[in-house]
């Protein structure tokens, strides 16, 4: 009786294992919320400082100009504040790597490419198009009637 009662507690601790280690590395970081410099080995104390007030004014400007695209009301308007973005996000780049060695770059860089493999155009995971395929009339899939 005793060794039943065991063996059920362990089967329910078990599954509980089990059904709780996908939850919570469903919760852990994505790729693209990854710091690019953190990955750089042999940084001086002065290079980290440097980098962190880079890349602390960096997410200042970014997040304004996330905050005027969302408010512009025209296609133009967007892409003039999509363009601020790049030349920031270009801007940005060349000031990390005005920071770095060349061994440092080299390391910079390449973790740079490695996290954008992962997002295609658009910032959408995966290879599907960007743009909804398959999706038919009114969004309802290739496989619906949609408003006929």
């Amino acid at each position: 009786m005793k060794t039943q009662n065991l063996i059920k507690k362990l089967g329910l601790l078990l599954l509980v294992i089990v059904f709780t280690i996908p939850a919570v590395s469903s919760f852990a970081q994505n790729r693209r919320g990854t710091n690019d410099c953190c990955q750089i080995s042999n940084l001086t104390v002065e290079q980290n400082q440097q980098l962190a007030d880079l890349r602390a004014s960096h997410l200042q400007v970014m997040d304004a100009l996330r905050t005027e695209r969302r408010a512009a009301t025209s296609v133009n308007a967007r892409e003039i504040v999509r363009e601020k973005m790049l030349e920031e996000l270009n801007r940005h780049t060349n000031a990390v790597s005005a920071i770095l060695t060349p061994a440092q770059r080299e390391q910079y860089l390449q973790n740079k490419n490695s996290n954008s493999q992962f997002y295609g155009r658009n910032g959408r995971r995966g290879n599907a198009c960007a743009y909804g395929c398959r999706q038919g009339r009114n969004g309802r899939g290739a496989y619906g009637r949609g408003n006929w």
